[in-house]
């Protein structure tokens, strides 16, 4: 999987170690990194005009990291990051955004009873939009998230009843269509490339996190969607281990090395798995105090062992002390070192 990261940090102290790993010295730094592909930031750079404007949820906190990480991920199966610069989106504002998800538009559904509960569902709580220009500044590509909430609240108390999933992606396809259409109105988006990708997401119950299904592409007005196979799983769960034994393995064999050198290190493992493999891997490392010494020691064991036990896997870990990040390492799929940042 990629990462979208945004470094904004007080350097303490930096160190070297030994040939496996990079302890970097972090400026102020915005950049957009895939694997070993990068989207150059189109200059100068524009704040996109929605402003992320999302309806409020009684039941759910949106993650909108994850939504926009995941929505330029979606994008570079289309616009590819050695063709196309990246901008924030620049064509739906808050205003059109407000006025496409109000209960005369897009959510325009009736009271309804769900599970023996009257609700006035409004399935559609977010569009997240991202444009990708040529070289010359030129629109050459928009990719739109389309967020779904298929948990619906019926009361104050912030209850709820889940609407159908088939339910919930049918009205998410027909909202992509609705937005392509009104995004054509502009004549300079006339046969402009629209990639439409749904997220649904998680249960309120859920600490993981919702999760793009379905995108499509189109240069006109109707939309072919394909499924999109990805799962996020936390690495102690029993689905992983019947999925992928040597994930499983291999995440228990990493946690085992590091709680044999301190029984008082919390490790957690989030997976996102892409057909059954695991493709991307974020760890948290957490313990109330290191000393500094330890702290370094503690990053050359998590570099070594991400690298011995996850080759095919991006992995990144953040070390926490008292809910501040500490370090932060970044491995690539398929490398033998490690970028390790010290804040």
């Amino acid at each position: 999987m990629k990462k979208f990261w945004i470094l904004i940090i007080l350097v303490i102290a930096v160190v070297g170690c030994n040939n496996k790993t990079n302890v970097k010295k972090v400026d102020n730094t915005y950049s957009i990194k895939y694997n070993d592909d990068y989207y150059t930031i189109f200059m100068p750079y524009k704040e996109g005009v929605g402003n992320n404007y999302i309806l409020n949820s009684n039941v759910v906190d949106f993650d909108m990291d994850t939504i926009e990480k995941e929505l330029i991920q979606i994008s570079t199966m289309k616009f590819s990051v050695d063709k196309y610069y990246y901008q924030e989106g620049q064509y739906l504002s808050k205003k059109d955004l407000s006025q496409l998800l109000s209960d005369d538009n897009l959510n325009d559904f009736e009271k309804e009873k769900i599970d023996g509960k009257n609700v006035k569902p409004t399935p559609i709580a977010g569009i997240v939009e991202k444009n990708f220009l040529n070289k010359s500044g030129n629109i050459k590509g928009i990719s739109i998230g389309i967020v779904l909430n298929k948990y619906q609240s019926y009361d104050s108390n912030n209850n709820y009843v889940e609407m159908d999933t088939d339910r919930v992606i049918k009205i998410g396809k027909s909202a992509g269509e609705t937005v392509v259409k009104y995004l054509r109105k502009n004549n300079e988006l006339d046969n402009i490339p629209i990639l439409v990708a749904l997220y649904i997401e998680a249960s309120p119950k859920s600490n993981i996190g919702g999760t793009y299904y379905y995108y499509g592409v189109t240069e006109d007005d109707d939309i072919s969607y394909d499924s999109i196979e990805q799962k996020k799983y936390y690495m102690n769960n029993q689905n992983v281990k019947k999925m992928n034994l040597e994930s499983y393995n291999n995440f228990r064999s990493f946690e085992e090395k590091i709680r044999n050198y301190d029984n008082n290190i919390y490790v957690s493992g989030l997976g996102n798995f892409q057909n059954d493999e695991l493709e991307r891997l974020e760890i948290v490392v957490t313990k109330n105090h290191y000393t500094y010494g330890a702290l370094l020691y503690i990053n050359q064991l998590l570099s070594d062992n991400s690298i011995k036990y996850f080759d095919d896997t991006k992995v990144i870990i953040k070390v926490k002390a008292n809910n501040e990040i500490k370090s932060y390492i970044v491995k690539e799929k398929g490398q033998t070192s490690t970028d390790i940042f010290i804040y």
